[in-house]
């Protein structure tokens, strides 16, 4: 590593604003393609994204404004995963070469992911408030059916109907935006 990369070559604000702008774009994306790539080990995720993007903002002078900054982030990315395994020692599951076309393979998949999650909260914003109630109940509340039941004076088997059905509203609310997004 050369000294220079230690010392943040940018100091103004104005770059301090770009780089926290280009960072919060991609940062679903970069989180998605490092936990590929960490096989969906949390702790690991969430300790390499911090180093990476440490490393991001000591290079940010390196970077090449007109370039993608995401694609310039997850190859960042890519090298702090190797070396978090270096440094772990754990048992090599893959070779570095397979590491590197999962890594190829990652982006495309953590893009797909980022447009998808968008399209999917933007689809629950448009639920009726009863089932956008279920939905935070159970999947962002963490709330078991059992209790969604109970509290609700319904059966369980009809709380699992209507998740069923707000799912499928959901899948196809989600399939649809993602076509007209292509389009």
């Amino acid at each position: 590593m050369n000294p220079s990369d230690k010392v943040n070559p940018v100091n103004e604000d104005k770059s301090q604003d770009e780089f926290v702008g280009l960072l919060a774009s991609i940062t679903t994306q970069l989180m998605s393609y490092i936990r590929i790539l960490a096989f969906n080990n949390r702790e690991d995720t969430e300790e390499v994204f911090q180093r990476t993007c440490l490393i991001l903002w000591q290079k940010f002078g390196q970077y090449d404004r007109e370039g993608n900054f995401g694609a310039w982030a997850c190859r960042m990315a890519y090298f702090e995963v190797l070396k978090h395994r270096d440094a772990r020692r754990k048992i090599k599951l893959l070779s570095d070469s397979a590491i590197e076309s999962l890594a190829d393979a990652a982006v495309p998949i953590s893009e797909q992911w980022n447009s998808r999650r968008q399209a999917l909260s933007e689809c629950v914003e448009e639920l009726d408030a009863e089932q956008a109630d279920l939905i935070n109940l159970r999947y962002f509340e963490g709330v078991d059916v059992k209790e969604i039941a109970k509290t609700n004076n319904r059966s369980i088997h009809s709380i699992y109907r209507e998740l069923s059905r707000v799912h499928g509203t959901l899948m196809r609310c989600v399939e649809l935006r993602l076509l007209e997004s292509m389009s």
